[in-house]
């Protein structure tokens, strides 16, 4: 199992994930990073929402489960 499948089952299942983490796996979905303050947004296009993180060390729950919709609706399932 690859570093980015080990990530995302991590998200997957709902545990603690860093800021970092979070976009190495919205880059890798094919989102775009526009940084507006200190809010950073992931755009896709043809994606039904924008998914809005605050750069910290851990992500807020709320902004692990628009994580977590994001992997499922691209196809990605807990094992």
């Amino acid at each position: 199992m690859s570093k980015v499948d080990k990530l995302i089952q991590k998200i997957l299942e709902g545990r603690q994930t860093s800021y970092e983490d979070a976009e190495r796996i919205l880059l890798f979905l094919g989102f775009d990073l526009e940084i507006c303050s200190s809010h950073h947004i992931f755009r896709k296009k043809g994606y039904k929402s924008n998914i809005s993180i605050k750069k910290r060390s851990q992500l807020q729950k709320y902004q692990i489960k628009d994580l977590r919709e994001a992997l499922i609706n691209h196809g990605y399932e807990q094992k």
